[in-house]
């Protein structure tokens, strides 16, 4: 009883114990500072959000798993400034740990056998635990889209998106020039 208790009692404290929900969101195009160049429609910033899955507390999930929580892309457009157009996608999740999480249940099956062998009584106990399978229930999601954003720059300027900086070096009717800090 005591046993049981006191692991009780630590499982509480560990799911209490965890770190709240969050989101993050990470460049996916490389960032290296050198001179990258686009032409019309490329994609120069790529941007994936994830959000911690909340377990039966609320908190962080305990193993660090997560779901998709949305992406934000910069495409550059044309013309002769630089025009890019940020698009930003939210997608919203009911994910949780325990929507996420498979279970196994074991079934442990004792069996007695009791008889007789050339007239002496023998007995039997054998004991064997099968394992039954059941996946994750899922999740359902859902994405929507803000009304994108456009932005001109010209060589020399840049526009903080994300907390990165995107830096116009040179404009050309075919292209641009960029960096990315």
């Amino acid at each position: 009883m005591m046993r049981r208790f006191a692991t009780f009692l630590v499982s509480a404290l560990a799911l209490t114990a965890c770190s709240p929900v969050e989101t993050k969101t990470a460049l996916v195009t490389p960032a290296s500072g050198q001179i990258r160049s686009a032409g019309p429609g490329d994609v120069v910033m790529n941007f994936q959000s994830r959000r911690s899955l909340p377990n039966i507390v609320g908190k962080a999930d305990l193993f660090g798993r997560t779901t998709d929580a949305g992406r934000t892309t910069v495409r550059y457009l044309g013309t002769r400034q630089a025009i890019f157009e940020r698009s930003d996608i939210l997608v919203e999740s009911n994910a949780t740990t325990m929507s996420e999480t498979p279970l196994i249940l074991p079934t442990t099956t004792n069996t007695n056998i009791n008889g007789t062998v050339g007239g002496m009584p023998v007995s039997g106990t054998a004991s064997s635990t099968s394992y039954r399978y059941i996946p994750p229930r899922g999740s359902s999601q859902y994405a929507t889209a803000a009304q994108p954003i456009q932005l001109a720059l010209g060589a020399g300027q840049s526009v903080s998106i994300e907390g990165r900086l995107l830096r116009i070096v040179r404009v050309s009717p075919n292209g641009v020039e960029y960096r990315i800090e």
